[in-house]
């Protein structure tokens, strides 16, 4: 398979079978709802494409079912408020995605509406009005699928309305599970460079570029990474370098739960128990399971 498991000698998750473990260590823990700032909700016709991506690249998947099943397995799992995090990968997109996506949350309590936006004319219009109509409380950008530089001149407008807006940005940069021209970090670095106001969540922590981005995050306020499929023992973003840890731990303020529901290949229950597991203080997983985003988001 492209994608497998690190360690072959230990048990792989099973599919979702409906036992929730991890929700009496929560409990223990002290963590009384998961806030999940990594979760996909893509119109029907747009997530069947998606679904058919993934099989032709031997990926397994978990909760390839309805709308409705896969709101009822979030619910389930003790989540108490998740983004709608999608993506445009060509001009024309990005709106009508946005408006798909208002008329989503409108309709899904739990859902924390982010909007996405494409290197094209206009795109600061159309944010603007996801912001100051729809409410938007972030954003979300995959520079390999929309195989765009975070540099393009062509972005600036919509970047400057998050920036003024204080509401964050969330990119898929890291090189992980695939790269491309466009995941280098100068890309990054030179849209800080431009916008030094913007909140930026680095997702996947910056897989398989670690060390890079947690360093960015030490040394800037406003950088942010999430777990996404970090710590799960899937190879499409781990392993996650044990030395880095304690550094981790350290700015483990600025780190956000994330899962990439529902496009895991095991049961969501893995992807919590990951964070419960790691050797930090509970302070800290306490702090990344729901308490970070909670606050950058203003639940």
């Amino acid at each position: 398979a492209r994608f497998d498991w690190i360690d072959a000698s230990r048990p792989v998750p099973l599919p979702e079978d409906g036992r929730l473990p991890h929700l009496p260590r929560l409990a223990e823990l002290g963590v009384d709802g998961l806030v999940d700032v990594h979760t996909h909700w893509f119109p029907p016709n747009v997530m069947a494409k998606i679904w058919a991506y993934f099989h032709q690249h031997n990926w397994p998947t978990s909760y390839e079912t309805d709308q409705a099943r896969r709101l009822e397995w979030m619910r389930r799992n003790g989540v108490r408020r998740f983004t709608t995090l999608n993506y445009a990968h060509r001009p024309g997109m990005a709106a009508w995605l946005n408006d798909w996506t208002a008329d989503f949350a409108a309709q899904t309590p739990e859902a924390i509406p982010f909007g996405t936006f494409f290197p094209e004319p206009g795109a600061g219009d159309y944010v603007r009005r996801a912001i100051e109509e729809y409410g938007f409380r972030g954003f979300k950008l995959h520079v390999r699928v929309g195989r765009m530089a975070l540099t393009d001149p062509l972005l600036a407008p919509a970047l400057e309305q998050l920036a003024a807006a204080g509401l964050p940005l969330i990119v898929h940069i890291g090189s992980a599970p695939e790269g491309s021209e466009f995941t280098a970090p100068r890309f990054l670095h030179g849209m800080l460079a431009a916008h030094p106001r913007l909140k930026v969540v680095v997702a996947h922590m910056g897989a398989w570029e670690f060390a890079e981005y947690l360093k960015l995050a030490e040394e800037r306020d406003t950088v942010f990474l999430d777990t996404t499929m970090v710590f799960v023992g899937f190879n499409a973003c781990d392993p996650f370098p044990l030395a880095l840890l304690p550094r981790l731990e350290a700015i483990s303020h600025k780190v956000l739960f994330g899962s990439d529901y529902p496009i895991i290949p095991y049961p969501y229950a893995h992807a919590v128990d990951g964070i419960l597991d790691l050797r930090i203080g509970a302070d800290a997983r306490r702090r990344m399971l729901g308490g970070n985003a909670a606050r950058l988001l203003g639940l």
